[in-house]
């Protein structure tokens, strides 16, 4: 069994204003354990434990699922507590958008295809950059607008390895989106 979920990856140029955006408040904010660059990704589908037939069978099934969708650009507006105030993660937040909505019904449809029930039925796009170790007990508040750019031109199935340093994950299968105006064969 691996444990696997399907994201969006992390371009450079938005990782470099995220560390940017964060670098006060990781100087400042000791209760909260921040995310290693390599590890920020924004989640359409978390999966859980599945035997390695089934996770061959998503790669396979994962091109003709999203080929037809085409690169685009999205904004994360600010960075918050997740879901809510007293939330336990620290995250870039935006509404869903129609294009970021249409990969989650895509992702949603991939699972159903599968025999795979979705964790989630509704979608808040997020990418996660701390963790707060005792939100109960911490009473931090982040409401901070961003303007943070993310380009989603790939989908990538990821392993996920709970470690004691945290979680590693490893890319499994990206699929590359279309470019704009470029016309599907």
């Amino acid at each position: 069994m691996q444990r696997v979920f399907i994201g969006i990856p992390v371009d450079q140029p938005a990782q470099r204003r995220i560390d940017e955006l964060l670098q006060p408040f990781k100087d400042s904010y000791r209760d909260i354990r921040w995310v290693a660059e390599r590890n920020r990704h924004l989640t359409l589908a978390f999966l859980g434990d599945q035997p390695p037939a089934l996770i061959e069978n998503l790669k396979r099934s994962m091109d003709q699922a999203y080929q037809r969708e085409t690169s685009f650009q999205t904004v994360f507006s600010a960075l918050a507590r997740f879901p809510d105030d007293a939330g336990h993660v620290v995250a870039l937040v935006r509404e869903a958008d129609e294009r970021l909505a249409q990969l989650f019904r895509i992702t949603q449809g991939l699972l159903a295809q599968h025999g795979l029930v979705p964790e989630h039925e509704s979608f808040r796009p997020h990418i996660t950059v701390g963790r707060v170790r005792r939100p109960r007990q911490t009473k931090i508040k982040i409401n901070q607008p961003t303007n943070i750019d993310l380009r989603v031109d790939k989908i990538t199935l990821y392993q996920s390895t709970l470690t004691r340093m945290g979680s590693v994950y490893v890319a499994l299968k990206e699929t590359e989106l279309g470019q704009a105006g470029a016309h599907p064969v």
